[in-house]
């Protein structure tokens, strides 16, 4: 630290003092300014959530330790209004104040007891698939079928006729 204080200031018609750090006090004093200011990085002025009334000229002064030469430094700083439509979320609990209407859609998850159910179900709808197609392959439509096709096949069983005999009666 080659100062003795460092003290922040905006001018306008005359300066105001914003925030001051002196080698002797350790911790910054702020002044009454219109707005929260902190030191930055290396000394410099922090201001949160600037607007354009915030724009001007600011001035860091440093007064040097006895032997050195005090400096005066100013930076001019241009805050612009925000252009861009930004969709406000911010909502006020005034009375008979009217909100736009939105339409917000969230999906919930299941309880498990319908997740289990749904399981349930389609385990019990490929159960009585199965059974259906079992007794489909064993009724005598399809029996005949088999039999007309061994029988052309002719692989020395009982004959196809007697066993389509025995169906028809």
């Amino acid at each position: 630290m080659n100062f003795l204080s460092l003290t922040w200031y905006k001018l306008s018609e005359k300066r105001h003092g914003i925030i001051r750090f002196s080698k002797n006090g350790m911790s910054p004093q702020n002044y009454s300014f219109i707005r929260p200011a902190r030191f930055g990085e290396k000394y410099s002025l922090f201001l949160t959530s600037v607007t354009p009334e915030d724009s001007g000229i600011y001035e860091c002064a440093i007064s040097a330790n006895v032997g050195g030469q005090n400096q005066n430094l100013q930076v001019n700083l241009k805050v612009h209004a925000c252009v861009t439509d930004a969709d406000l979320t911010t909502k006020a609990n005034v009375l008979n104040a009217t909100q736009p209407n939105r339409i917000s859609v969230q999906a919930e998850d299941l309880p498990l007891m319908w997740t289990i159910i749904g399981y349930v179900a389609v385990a019990i709808g490929k159960m009585v698939l199965s059974l259906i197609s079992i007794w489909a392959k064993q009724t005598p439509v399809l029996r005949l079928f088999e039999l007309f096709i061994r029988g052309l096949r002719d692989d020395g069983g009982p004959s196809a006729e007697a066993e389509l005999v025995k169906l028809i009666v």
